[in-house]
């Protein structure tokens, strides 16, 4: 939900006259942020709620650790862009880059949680 918010902010800035840098800064970060990544994202968070609800079948946790496994290095790698971008310093950039950032994080400290679990070993 964060993105998608993030999302809408940032087309909303590419209509301003003032959104000339904003959209620069919206191109370098849409080259960084990886489709398949999210779309495995999203599918790690599915499994993991669909273990919170309906129990820790070992077909549920093995699909969790398989995912976490795959995302965790690449959530680092964007984490790692994100925060190298001149666009973090951005006004009207940096405060959406902080959330994109701080859902990566938390989506990593889950990842890892999980791939440290000993079923995934």
């Amino acid at each position: 939900m964060v993105r998608l918010a993030c999302c809408v902010a940032l087309a909303g800035w590419l209509v301003t006259p003032q959104g000339a840098h904003a959209a620069d800064c919206a191109e370098e970060i849409g080259k960084l942020m990886s489709k398949d990544t999210e779309k495995l994202t999203t599918r790690y968070q599915r499994v993991t709620k669909q273990i919170q609800q309906s129990g820790a079948s070992p077909k549920l946790l093995q699909e969790d650790c398989r995912i976490a496994r795959q995302l965790g290095p690449r959530l680092e790698d964007q984490l790692a862009a994100l925060k190298q971008s001149g666009c973090v310093k951005d006004k009207q950039m940096g405060s959406m880059i902080a959330d994109i950032v701080r859902g990566h994080e938390d989506d990593l400290a889950l990842a890892r949680k999980s791939s440290s679990r000993s079923e995934c070993r």
